[in-house]
């Protein structure tokens, strides 16, 4: 009986010390070591946003200056502008990705306007060109007036549709705007209208963490203008500033899925006729010529009010702004310069333009 006793006392002290020593284990793998997703959701929800001084325009068009006004300045060391000359500075115009209506406007211009003795002057062609060029992005409406220029007196909420194909930066696009809104002091609403891609809500999500606004991703709504039209409402009711629309990334060849964008913005107006009061495309920079074309399929399905460039830093492609500028006369308000929150800055035309022919 006794030896019953003393084994029974055994046996629960052997359970008490080993329930001891798993529950230290649990605790210490659970808190002390995490997965590689909570590592992810730990980061987005406390991010180090180091700080961020943008590239000067004329280090980030570093590339596309020696593709333009680097080649012309090769092709014409040591002689005139002759025919020939003339020939191949409008093979260089035409693969800078300016467009064939901006090439064309360049040289006419240098055509009428060097005399004789200029045309034997690099830097009378230059200034020939840096004029033009900067005639054209001057006379584009709001050509690099940011949407938050007049922010304090602009209706409240407001609506801003970002549209794009894939893979054009939306996402980091839209989380930067975010980070310039609240930097206005805008409380912001970010709509996850890309119901279509399985990650694109928790990748949102991830930016939104950052730049510390709020998401509106309802469950089971896959809907994008009953999204819409609910973040409206919500914005409405609650008192928020803006409401940025993520929308899903779509190539300007798929003609339901740009009839959707429109059925979003008839949505929209039905809460406000003015809205969506911003629709800004993103386009890829290293997209060249092609990214003209998106832009004229998307004008021509919801009238773009801007463009977001993004990738601009690094890329030899950032001709296609004058492009833009030219044939469509879309204003390029913003250009991405980096990966972080704050690596979006503002678009100065003169300044382009300069840059384009620095030595």
């Amino acid at each position: 009986m006794v030896m019953d006793t003393q084994l029974m006392i055994l046996i629960m002290g052997v359970a008490f010390v080993l329930g001891l020593v798993l529950s230290a284990f649990y605790y210490f793998f659970r808190y002390a070591l995490k997965t590689e997703d909570e590592l992810k959701i730990s980061t987005a929800e406390t991010p180090v946003e180091l700080p961020f001084a943008p590239p000067s325009l004329s280090a980030t068009l570093r590339g596309t200056r020696e593709s333009f006004w680097g080649k012309i300045q090769k092709s014409l060391r040591g002689g005139e502008l002759s025919a020939d000359r003339l020939e191949a500075i409008e093979e260089i115009l035409y693969t800078s990705d300016l467009g064939p209506t901006t090439v064309q406007r360049l040289l006419q211009n240098v055509e009428t306007q060097l005399s004789c003795q200029d045309k034997n002057s690099l830097e009378a062609l230059k200034n020939s060109l840096q004029t033009e060029v900067t005639t054209i992005l001057q006379t584009v409406p709001k050509m690099g007036t940011s949407p938050f220029s007049d922010w304090p007196t602009r209706t409240k909420p407001q609506v801003w549709m970002i549209v794009g194909v894939n893979g054009a930066g939306k996402t980091t696009t839209i989380g930067k705007l975010a980070h310039l809104a609240v930097g206005q002091g805008a409380r912001v609403l970010v709509a996850a209208g890309d119901t279509f891609r399985a990650a694109a809500q928790a990748q949102l999500k991830v930016w939104t963490e950052r730049a510390q606004v709020e998401i509106f991703a309802p469950p089971g709504v896959t809907d994008p203008g009953a999204l819409a039209f609910d973040a409206v409402q919500m914005a409405k009711a609650r008192g928020y500033d803006l409401v940025l629309i993520d929308t899903a990334g779509r190539l300007h060849t798929q003609t339901n899925l740009m009839e959707e964008l429109k059925k979003v913005k008839r949505v929209i107006q039905k809460l406000d006729p003015d809205a969506p009061h911003e629709t800004l495309i993103v386009l890829d920079a290293n997209s060249g010529q092609n990214a003209l074309v998106q832009a004229q399929k998307f004008h021509e399905t919801l009238k773009l009010s801007g463009a977001i460039f993004s990738k601009m830093d690094g890329t030899a492609k950032g001709g296609v702004v004058l492009g833009l500028a030219s044939q469509l006369e879309i204003p390029t308000v913003f250009l991405g310069v980096g990966e972080g929150l704050t690596a979006l800055t503002g678009f100065d035309p003169k300044e382009f333009a300069h840059a384009l022919f620095e030595a």
